[in-house]
This record gives structure tokens, C-alpha cells and sequence, in this order.
């Protein structure tokens, strides 16, 4: 099976989010920087109580709050906002570039071309096949990934069966959502 496709900016981008949504660091990060400011403000609390002015607590109180509840919102924000620029940075000059994978049976490898740039790897180094709404995310052994959009793939039941002939595991991810 041969594929040629371009990855686009929001490739780049469905990619760094859906990885970073899994990434059990950035998951205990953003918990605790939802956490660490209500504390603050439990603190600061205390103090306006302590020093009798209610209403300042009662303001710290609802400030703690409201920043626990959208947090969330903001958080999502902030790391697509991170995310966008990061690729801006570091993947400006993949964007919109033709890459071709073929799928060697024979060979039992993935010959990959981009910009010049050939590689050819194994299919024992295939780690899983990730499948979101508009993606397939190839993770290899190694923790790197082929980012293979959808779009690109004319026969999808053909496309997964070359992996499931090579035992390797597809999870199905198409309910994936960023958030």
C-alpha cells in the first residue's frame, strides 16, 4: 500500500494535543494548577478572617471558586495556545511537505520519504496504531509517531488489516475529543 499525503498545521496540531491529553505529567500537571490556586486563596481566607474583614474572605471565596470551575476551560485554551505556537516554531518547515509511505509485505517494512529524506523501518519496531475521528497516529517503539490523516487513505479496512496481519494492536480512539 503506497500513501502521499501533506500534514497540515491542524495535523500537527490534532497530534500534539491528543498525545499531550494522554501524557500522564501534563495530566498531573493541570490538576494541580487547578488546585494550587483555591489553596492560595484558603489561605489568603484565613488571614481575612483572622483579621476580621468578611467581606475580603468571602471575596477570596468566591474568586477560589470561580477559578475551579473554568479553570478547565482556561486550561484548554492555554495549552492549544502552547501547542500552536510550538509547532509554529519547531515544525514550520514540515508543514504542507509531500511524504510517501509504502507498506512493504515482502520486506515486512515502512519505507517513509519526505523532503528528500528516506528512512525504512521494520514492522517488529511498530509499537500500536492509534485511530482518532481523522487520524491514525503509527507509535513506534521507539515513542516516535507517523502522523497518517485519514484523508490520505483510499481503503481504511485494507489500511488496518496490514496491522492486525502483523499483530499489532489498533485502539480506537474515535470518540477522542480535546479537552
Amino acid at each position: 500500500m503506497n500513501l502521499k499525503y501533506d500534514l497540515s498545521f491542524s495535523d500537527f496540531l490534532e497530534y500534539q494535543l491528543y498525545f499531550s491529553s494522554k501524557s500522564k505529567v501534563q495530566q498531573k500537571n493541570r490538576k494541580k494548577s487547578r488546585i494550587i490556586v483555591p489553596i492560595i486563596y484558603a489561605v489568603l481566607i484565613l488571614i481575612a478572617i483572622l483579621i476580621g474583614n468578611y467581606i475580603l474572605a468571602i471575596t477570596f471565596a468566591i474568586i477560589a471558586i470561580i477559578w475551579y470551575l473554568i479553570h478547565p476551560v482556561y486550561a484548554k485554551y492555554r495549552y492549544k495556545k502552547h501547542f500552536e505556537n510550538h509547532i509554529k516554531e519547531n515544525y514550520k518547515n514540515r508543514i504542507d511537505k509531500e511524504i510517501s509511505l509504502t507498506f512493504n509485505q515482502n520486506s515486512r517494512a515502512i519505507e517513509g520519504i519526505e523532503e528528500g529524506t528516506q528512512s525504512t523501518i521494520n514492522y517488529s519496531e511498530f509499537d500500536v496504531l492509534i485511530e482518532i475521528k481523522e487520524h491514525f497516529f503509527l507509535k513506534l517503539k521507539s515513542n516516535v509517531s507517523f502522523i497518517i490523516p485519514k484523508r490520505a487513505i483510499d481503503d481504511l479496512k485494507g489500511f488496518k488489516k496490514i496491522f492486525t496481519d502483523i499483530n499489532i494492536e489498533i485502539v480506537d480512539q474515535t470518540d477522542w475529543i480535546w479537552k
